[in-house]
């Protein structure tokens, strides 16, 4: 572990190069051609299913190529996981880092089951290995804003959110994460109603017990598309709270405000070890994820108690290319 203060690059591991990796994150964090630095990362090794996209990476990058998923352990300080594709393999990818206590990020949606989503937790715990779930509409700077806005606006009553997606497990999850950020959790149920989890639109209503006595109250997620609509919401209590998030002016902008604060939050996980949230709130963020996608392709958008979840797998876009490694 790097003290907070160390002017040594901490050293990552790209664990899979797609879902962001290869062609977002790498080029921040091991900036070419005159970028600026602007972490205190550097992707020092790397693997991937497809030998020819980790050569051009390790090429462009000077980083090192393992031979096996596990060979990063002790060669690196922390390990990013983040292929879509991989999402029913990753507790088989995470595996090695999690039994040697590496911090480790794993992309959304985490996992299509509980009970991988279990597995995992599980071994971190055992273990104390730092580990991180996210998205990038988590760490954006007004998040923090709505955060202590929501804190002195007494009883929350309701909330709306949009959220521009692709499909639903890969995109749709932003506006899910989005507001459990925002607003927290203690979900009882989730409905998605669409015709078609892999296009907008659709959406998302979810349930909240009630706090500190109070009533229950919804929020509603629109999974829509197109200009305007990177993330906005507007939740309810004495008065209400609006904000708009918006990073689209340029390349430039959308790499220091949307994908920055979610690395610089990895950075500091890897070099602290202290987690930005706990395991029970990455178990809670999965079943809402999963409760909702349950809903629409079991119960034609009825509402799922994240109880009723049960051993149900989600379905994928298409069948993922690492699953003939295991």
């Amino acid at each position: 572990m790097k003290t907070p203060n160390s002017t040594e690059l901490i050293k990552v591991g790209a664990l899979t190069l797609g879902g962001h990796t290869g062609l977002l994150w790498g080029p921040i964090i091991n900036p070419i051609d005159g970028w600026v630095r602007k972490t205190g990362m550097v992707i020092t090794h790397l693997w991937d299913i497809d030998a020819e996209q980790a050569e051009d990476f390790a090429e462009k990058h000077s980083a090192e190529i393992v031979k096996d998923y596990g060979d990063m352990v002790g060669k690196v300080d922390g390990v990013i996981l983040s292929d879509f594709d991989a999402v029913p393999v990753f507790k088989h990818l995470a595996r090695p880092y999690l039994e040697a206590g590496m911090p480790i990020f794993i992309n959304r949606p985490f996992a299509f089951n509980l009970n991988d989503a279990r597995e995992m937790l599980d071994l971190a715990r055992q273990n104390s290995t730092p580990l991180m779930c996210g998205s990038s509409f988590e760490y954006v700077k007004e998040v923090e804003i709505i955060r202590n806005k929501v804190k002195s606006g007494g009883q929350i009553t309701g909330y709306l959110v949009d959220n521009s997606m692709s499909d639903y497990a890969t995109h749709g999850v932003h506006g899910l994460y989005f507001a459990y950020a925002c607003v927290g959790g203690g979900v009882s149920r989730v409905a998605y109603l669409t015709p078609d989890w892999k296009n907008p639109n659709g959406v998302v209503v979810i349930e909240h017990l009630g706090r500190d006595g109070g009533k229950p109250f919804y929020g509603c997620i629109q999974e829509i598309s197109g200009a305007g609509t990177n993330a906005w919401i507007k939740i309810y209590g004495q008065g209400f709270i609006e904000q708009f998030v918006w990073w689209e002016a340029s390349a430039w902008d959308r790499d220091v405000f949307l994908w920055l604060p979610m690395l610089l939050k990895m950075q500091e996980m890897f070099q602290t070890h202290k987690m930005p949230e706990t395991y029970d709130n990455i178990y809670e963020k999965t079943q809402i994820f999963l409760a909702g996608f349950k809903s629409h392709v079991e119960h034609n958008g009825a509402p799922v108690a994240l109880s009723e979840i049960g051993d149900w797998t989600a379905p994928t876009l298409e069948p993922s290319q690492y699953e003939s490694l295991f």
